[in-house]
């Protein structure tokens, strides 16, 4: 399949589709025999068990002209507007996404999605949890704070009450990568589920390039023209020395409020996050010089060894023996 079959395919009507266009007062019978529950407060559907068994990954053209009602769901969804916009209500919130924008909606937000036209063709990605946490997120994780701050927020949260809007319109690649995936996904042969997992990895790669995200929580820090990305920018480029407060006095803080905003928005602590980019930067010494353990523990302010092994062995799941025999290179003598 190439691109302008792919582009035949999303934009043909099906007969679903044909139904509802002639008859727009109509309601679908297809929720009906879902589970309802009481969520904050508001009656919602419950969807599960929308993914095949075998899969990761289910992907579907979203149906024109239907409204969905007022749901959860027990995977990740990623909606990609591949031509015109989608309005949705996420958390009592209108929300309308452009051409080209993506959706990410965590587990357990309520959100409807309001009737489309002819020419809005969405694209829904129903994700499994576990997905993020195999070796595709591990991929992402190694990119330091923004990649932890993304995978955090889609996938180890306690409180999922969260969604992310990329602002990727005009992000030329994004539409091409997604292209190419839904080609493998709809003419599957050879190889498609890892060309699958690679294309999804090269679009989480583009969308931390175009990370400006709306949510529904409140946004203190738009007063002061600051956002969360700048402020974990900043300690990603200067963990080795950066305090709190120094971090606070530089965004005009006060330490206490910019704890608390880290902790809130990232579901980490300020030193959880510095000690995170160290022990990363220790990773890539382990694998790429022959420096002693304690040398490099040293290096990033780790004087106690027992308690660099300890933190380490809690980051990497291995001691930094292992992960140096599993990681390193060889060295020019």
């Amino acid at each position: 399949m190439n691109h302008d079959q792919l582009d035949v395919k999303l934009r043909t009507l099906t007969d679903r589709e044909l139904y509802y266009q002639a008859h727009p007062s109509s309601r679908s019978a297809t929720y009906d025999s879902l589970k309802k529950i009481v969520h904050d407060g508001q009656e919602v559907y419950v969807f599960q068990d929308m993914i095949a068994e075998k899969d990761n990954i289910t992907i579907s053209k979203h149906t024109r002209f239907a409204e969905v009602p007022l749901h959860i769901h027990t995977f990740i969804e990623l909606s990609f507007v591949y031509s015109g916009q989608c309005a949705q209500i996420i958390n009592g919130k209108k929300v309308t996404l452009k051409q080209g924008q993506i959706c990410i909606v965590d587990t357990g937000v309520p959100h409807a999605i309001l009737p489309t036209s002819d020419d809005d063709v969405i694209i829904n990605m129903l994700i499994r949890k576990k997905y993020f946490s195999s070796s595709f997120l591990s991929k992402l994780a190694n990119n330091g704070i923004l990649s932890h701050f993304l995978a955090n927020a889609i996938s180890d949260r306690q409180n999922h009450n969260r969604y992310i809007i990329f602002h990727s319109e005009n992000n030329s690649n994004i539409p091409i990568l997604m292209r190419q995936l839904l080609c493998e996904y709809y003419d599957q042969s050879l190889g498609s589920s890892e060309m699958m997992d690679s294309y999804m990895l090269l679009i989480f790669y583009e969308l931390l390039r175009v990370f400006q995200y709306d949510t529904n929580r409140p946004r203190p820090l738009t007063q002061n023209k600051v956002t969360i990305i700048e402020i974990l920018k900043y300690i990603e480029n200067h963990y080795m020395d950066c305090t709190l407060t120094s971090t606070a006095d530089h965004f005009n803080f006060n330490p206490n409020y910019l704890s608390t905003l880290i902790k809130k928005t990232t579901g980490q602590t300020f030193k959880d996050l510095v000690q995170s980019e160290k022990l990363n930067y220790c990773s890539f010494l382990l694998a790429n010089t022959d420096r002693p353990v304690y040398d490099i523990a040293s290096s990033t302010g780790h004087s106690n060894l027992s308690f660099f092994y300890k933190k380490f062995q809690d980051h990497f799941g291995i001691t930094p023996q292992q992960y140096r025999e599993q990681h390193t290179t060889k060295f020019q003598e």
